[in-house]
């Protein structure tokens, strides 16, 4: 499952979900090319960086904040300067998954995976709404 989180509100405003990949490398940059034109960075984990994915993410206009594999002094530095940037900021992300797991469980009741990605998407969207309604 791939998500695009807004990092002011902690608003999921996509979710991708595949059944035939199982790593979310494959539905990443799908999720960058269908908001390309809303987005201006992009965070991802140590898994993404590769040159071609890195190179579409340019071409679309989005700056990828992705570190690199590896322990070279070249490497390092690059990384340093990744997280100087607003790298730090990926928590959000993952702090909206756990504010939707804490509220609604940390499980799906549908068995087909066909009924599970809707049920994802009604979670994600209930989060969203509950965070725009004042407490009574």
């Amino acid at each position: 499952m791939t998500t695009l989180t807004d990092r002011e509100s902690l608003a999921v405003l996509d979710v991708h979900i595949s059944a035939r990949w199982k790593h979310d490398t494959k539905t990443g940059p799908q999720v960058v090319r269908r908001n390309a034109d809303d987005l201006l960075s992009v965070a991802a984990d140590k898994a993404f960086h590769n040159w071609i994915t890195k190179y579409e993410f340019y071409a679309l206009g989005v700056d990828p904040l992705i570190l690199q594999r590896g322990s070279r002094p070249l490497t390092v530095g690059h990384n340093a300067l990744i997280r100087g940037k607003d790298y730090s900021q990926r928590w959000m992300a993952e702090t909206s998954y756990s504010t939707t797991k804490r509220s609604l469980g940390d499980a799906v009741r549908a068995l087909g995976w066909y009924r599970q990605f809707p049920e994802i998407v009604l979670m994600f969207a209930i989060i969203n709404i509950e965070t725009l309604c004042e407490p009574l």
